[in-house]
């Protein structure tokens, strides 16, 4: 009868160890596939970043590109000369009174 209560313990003792790495095996499993999809998440939100850094990149390109236009000698005094009235050596201006709606 003890031999039949070894046996008894051994193949209960085996049980507990069998349940007890199977529920290793899950719980490292589970741990696992948390990662991996957080990983995945990571992955997607990397990709989305970079391609808006891109477009960024591109728009501040032309932005620079447009304030250079802007800003360069020719632009400031084509700008004067049509709108605030700048006169070139050896250029003569002309007003007329008379043509600028006097209505007669």
């Amino acid at each position: 009868m003890q031999k039949r209560n070894r046996k008894a313990v051994s193949v209960n003792r085996v049980k507990v160890y069998l349940m007890f790495w199977i529920f290793l095996i899950i719980v490292f499993s589970t741990v696992i596939y948390i990662q991996m999809r957080k990983q995945a998440g990571l992955s997607l939100t990397i990709h989305s970043l970079n391609q808006q850094l891109t477009e960024a990149s591109a728009e501040q390109q032309q932005l620079q590109q447009q304030i250079d236009s802007k800003t360069s000698d020719k632009s400031v005094e084509d700008y004067a000369h049509n709108n605030l009235g700048l006169v070139y050596p050896n250029e003569v201006i002309i007003y007329n009174d008379n043509y600028a709606g006097s209505g007669k």
